[in-house]
């Protein structure tokens, strides 16, 4: 077999035989990986907290953590629900939690994270946990930590400080503007 291998390819020029030679590893390696490495698709991950004095605070029992992903404009492009979580938290965000399937979030995020016992999303009531990454993030990244440190007060949370509670104003809680 080798023999006629040999016979077969001494007639074809040497440069179509290296594109043989690359093409094989590289149809090989798209089978075992598929078209992940040239995907655009999202993925954000990273570990989710719970500030110290608030640990006290958290569910015991039938507690719901939600890690939602917006646009600047404060719509949500991807949620991820997690039951009764036990912190820290590790997540990642992919294609599989977004809103609406089959886009490409390209423009800068937030991200930010509900605990509560009633299971509704976006709808806070006293008393549930939050936290926001204070900066904007892309479709693509990784070690996104999160910290759990306000609780939600009518028109307004606290804020975990160096120095005890501090009540944070309703313009600054990303929800706010449903109360009003």
């Amino acid at each position: 077999m080798a023999c006629r291998q040999a016979h077969s390819n001494a007639g074809r020029p040497a440069a179509r035989r290296r594109l043989k030679l690359w093409a094989l590893p590289a149809a090989a390696a798209l089978l075992v990986w598929g078209c992940r490495p040239f995907s655009r698709g999202m993925k954000i991950s990273g570990e989710i907290t719970v500030a110290a004095p608030l640990v006290s605070r958290l569910p015991r029992d039938n507690s719901t953590l939600f890690i939602v992903v917006t646009n600047l404009g404060g719509v949500p492009v991807a949620v991820k629900r997690i039951v009764n979580p036990r912190f820290p938290v590790r997540y990642q965000m992919t294609d599989q939690d977004l809103v609406v399937p089959g886009t490409h979030p390209e423009d800068p995020l937030t991200i930010e994270v509900e605990m509560n016992s009633h299971g509704n999303v976006g709808a806070p009531v006293k008393g549930d946990l939050a936290g926001v990454y204070p900066d904007a993030i892309s479709s693509r990244q990784s070690r996104v930590h999160l910290l759990v440190d306000r609780i939600v007060e009518d028109k307004a949370s606290y804020q975990v400080t160096s120095r005890g509670w501090r009540r944070r104003p309703a313009e600054n809680v990303p929800w706010a503007d449903r109360y009003r």
